[in-house]
């Protein structure tokens, strides 16, 4: 918002400049149409594709998009929620959950009819055409060849996305930050899956069978994912040793693992 209100960048966080002293119905932005007393917007919420009601391309995702915590904060700050039937099943999240934080609980169609701004980890390409108008929140990844697509048909049907990729990763915006936290869920599932693959103990055991010596574990790459993948590595008693096509060294250190030099 910031860019398109102030005029000169030395008055940047003022009164004046952010127009909190404008009268009431004073618009924010040059294109801003939204009348006085207007009714609340209304947020839809899909399914990823394991509703039953929800089936979309590929095998879906059993995440969702919108947990009530978040649905009740939104709700106080006056917005309209409308959640797809099911969407929160395979997240462990009932319907019940939703409808206490406020929310109303429709059919995929109706979400899609009610809602002024959907909110969908995918996005739903198969959707796109009775969404003209409307404002998707998802996961685009717009500077891919898959997320260039989407963004052309969303275009051709009158879409507006907001692709949560392109959030910047700077201090202030860190909650908003997509990238880092999934990254760290993925460095995180990673040893667990690989723990189950392995399949014997990790941490050094003394037992009346005798002796088990910890497991080796060696990370390759040492982003977000992967110094999550250290973390829990050493939680479980692995010996851990780690590589970078950068000197992070230091960070690897205090992570409590090994650095291998090349």
């Amino acid at each position: 918002l910031a860019p398109a209100v102030l005029s000169d960048p030395g008055c940047v966080g003022t009164r004046s400049c952010l127009g909190i002293g404008m009268a009431a119905n004073a618009p924010l932005l040059q294109n801003d149409g939204l009348a006085a007393g207007q009714a609340a917007t209304v947020l839809g919420v899909l399914s990823e594709g394991y509703s039953p009601e929800g089936k979309v391309e590929g095998a879906g995702d059993q995440r969702v998009s919108m947990v009530p915590e978040v649905a009740a904060q939104l709700a106080k700050d006056g917005y309209q929620i409308v959640v797809e039937k099911g969407a929160g099943i395979y997240a462990g999240i009932k319907d019940d959950a939703f409808e206490k934080a406020g929310c109303q609980i429709a059919s995929r169609s109706q979400v899609i009819q009610k809602g002024q701004v959907l909110f969908s980890l995918e996005p739903p390409v198969r959707d796109f055409g009775s969404m003209k108008g409307k404002i998707l929140v998802s996961w685009v990844g717009r500077l891919l060849d898959k997320g260039k697509d989407i963004v052309s048909k969303a275009t051709e049907c009158g879409l507006t996305l907001i692709d949560v990729t392109a959030v910047p990763r700077i201090t202030i915006a860190q909650k908003l930050d997509v990238l880092s936290s999934q990254a760290k869920v993925a460095g995180h599932r990673a040893v667990v899956e690989a723990t189950h693959a392995y399949g014997r103990f990790h941490t050094a055991e003394m037992t009346a069978a005798g002796k088990y010596p910890p497991s080796q574990t060696f990370v390759l790459g040492c982003g977000v994912a992967g110094l999550a993948a250290i973390g829990t590595s050493k939680a479980l008693g692995s010996v851990v040793r780690a590589w970078d096509v950068r000197d992070v060294s230091d960070q690897v250190h205090s992570m409590g693992a090994k650095w291998v030099s090349v």
